[in-house]
């Protein structure tokens, strides 16, 4: 009888503390854009609009960097570098909460030219050292 109870016990736990893996959200990425759907001011991973790694010249790019482990007073950079490697464009911002979004946002075609198709890469950093790249392919 105890070493039912013992089986009984056993899979009853299992199957109580088998949940289903849930993916953990990108902390940095490109979609088209942020929608507030829930109208509270509040960046939510599921506001983001066609997350991917392409996108057309008739399209807007946003680059997401979701900070959450950097200490307040850090320095958070975003840089944008085209195919050739050359950089584009630059953004800095303070960290001042101990979660702060750090956005770009473009529209592909004035990134863009015959020149500088193909594969662009965003490079996130806290204070100078580089955290995560995110490469995407910019097509006419």
């Amino acid at each position: 009888m105890k070493k039912l109870l013992f089986i009984l016990l056993v899979l009853t736990s299992c199957s109580i503390t088998n949940k289903k893996y849930t993916p953990r959200p990108l902390h940095y990425f490109a979609c088209n854009a942020w929608i507030d759907r829930n109208h509270d001011g509040k960046y939510d991973y599921y506001e983001f609009v066609n997350i991917k790694k392409t996108f057309h010249s008739s399209e807007n790019i946003l680059f997401v960097g979701f900070f959450t482990k950097s200490p307040g007073g850090s320095k958070l950079t975003f840089r944008l570098f085209s195919p050739d490697g050359y950089l584009v464009r630059e953004v800095t911002q303070i960290q001042l909460y101990s979660k702060t979004l750090l956005h770009s946002q473009y529209l592909v075609g004035d990134l863009i030219s015959e020149e500088s198709k193909g594969v662009w890469k965003g490079v996130w950093d806290v204070d100078g050292v580089e955290v995560a790249e995110y490469e995407v392919n910019l097509i006419f």
